[in-house]
């Protein structure tokens, strides 16, 4: 026998072996690799950051909007208003739970980014970027930047698209804790930054802050709706601008109260009557003076040199639902009424008024999941008298009337959601 066929003959038995091996190898195909774990128990989009026991969830959302405005009496356009306006916003959403043995750990943030930013007939700086929220909560522990715990409607409704209304609507800084009584009730204690709650448009000379608001809560939430009385108490200080004529700067709190109520309409799907209301004293913020074409102010000094808070109340009122799976209509009505008595400026002093009403309507159709289309139309009464001396003397003297007259709007927001 050579020494080729030994070689030729090891060859062959090798291959015979290697053969039936792999006739003994099952012929099935590689399983998939889940390289992003999913999180159910928290609700749909979650899932687990990769090494760690935290679920995240990543959102976001583009809006388009393309509006149209109209006036007369003291909204006259000059050229420098816009008759129409485009803006484009993205806005993206972070929220991050754990489980703990404590009870729930939850971080939240959201920054929205707008390619013209537009305040009723105005447009402002180009490709602005803001905080939406950035909040920690732990339990009944809520700390951050957040929305006021005044009140529910702005943040569990307020369905209208531009169109403003009066009702307590800042995100602010603060530090809360709700307590859960169990059948509904629930409790919160929030202190909550007193420049965030600040209303001085007018004047622009309010003092340094020393003592942040005090906010309290009580709700009770039932299958048919809820309901919550809540209050607040807020500082306003001058400055050297405002010294009374002894050269002194006062200190004073004014505060707020409200009551909030929701139905359910169980005949609609997602139908829902809800109204707020509210009544400040120094506390103007609490109202939602800052929606008003004119805005607002804590206080004024009167003709008698007297430091004062504005008075005043709101109310917002929203009826809503899905007409059909796909169509969805809210309408809304909202009044405020403030005052500030006896101005100083003029003999006699005068009356510086903040009223208006607002009253919108929209509908939101759903073409596909995550895309919608909404129409809106609104319109604002406003009563806004000016107060201060108008040079007449005597029986003549009476408060000038600006702002008096009526604005409207409308238009269309594409959005898409993710």
């Amino acid at each position: 026998m050579t020494m080729k066929s030994v070689l030729l003959g090891a060859a062959a038995a090798i291959a015979s072996i290697g053969t039936a091996q792999a006739a003994d190898l099952p012929l099935t195909k590689g399983e998939a690799v889940e390289y992003v774990k999913v999180c159910s128990a928290f609700g749909p989009g979650f899932f687990y950051i990769p090494g760690s026991d935290t679920c995240l969830k990543i959102g976001g959302e583009i809006r388009a909007d393309y509006r149209v405005f109209g006036g007369s009496k003291a909204y006259k356009f000059s050229r420098d208003d816009n008759r129409s306006a485009f803006n484009t916003q993205a806005r993206i959403w972070f929220d991050a739970r754990t489980q703990t043995d404590w009870g729930l750990l939850r971080s939240y943030f959201q920054i929205n980014a707008d390619s013209h930013k537009i305040s009723d007939t105005h447009t402002y700086n180009s490709n602005t970027f803001s905080i939406d929220k950035a909040f920690i909560q732990f339990g009944g522990l809520t700390a951050g930047y957040a929305h006021s715990f005044f009140g529910f409607y702005d943040n569990d409704y307020g369905d209208t698209i531009w169109a403003p209304y009066y009702a307590e609507s800042n995100t602010v800084n603060l530090i809360a804790y709700t307590a859960q009584f169990g059948g509904g009730f629930s409790a919160t204690l929030s202190v909550e930054d007193g420049r965030d709650h600040r209303q001085d448009k007018l004047f622009n000379d309010q003092g340094g802050q020393q003592v942040p608001d005090v906010v309290g809560q009580l709700r009770f939430d039932q299958e048919w709706g809820a309901v919550a009385v809540q209050g607040a108490g807020h500082q306003f200080r001058t400055n050297g601008q405002f010294a009374d004529d002894f050269g002194r700067n006062r200190n004073k709190y004014g505060w707020a109260v409200g009551g909030s109520g929701l139905i359910k309409l169980p005949f609609i799907d997602g139908g829902h009557f809800v109204v707020e209301g509210q009544y400040a004293n120094g506390a103007l913020d609490y109202l939602g003076i800052g929606n008003t074409q004119i805005g607002g102010q804590d206080f004024f000094v009167d003709n008698r040199g007297q430091f004062k808070g504005g008075k005043g109340w709101s109310i917002v009122a929203e009826l809503g639902g899905n007409i059909t799976p796909q169509l969805n209509a809210n309408l809304v009505g909202s009044y405020i009424d403030t005052k500030y008595d006896n101005v100083a400026g003029g003999l006699g002093g005068g009356k510086l008024t903040v009223k208006e009403l607002t009253v919108a309507a929209n509908l939101a159709y759903t073409v596909v999941k995550g895309l919608t289309i909404s129409a809106e139309a609104a319109y604002t009464r406003s009563d806004n008298g000016d107060g201060f001396d108008n040079g007449k003397t005597g029986s003549d003297h009476v408060a000038v009337e600006k702002g008096k007259g009526n604005i409207w709007q409308g238009g269309v927001r594409l959005k898409r959601v993710f």
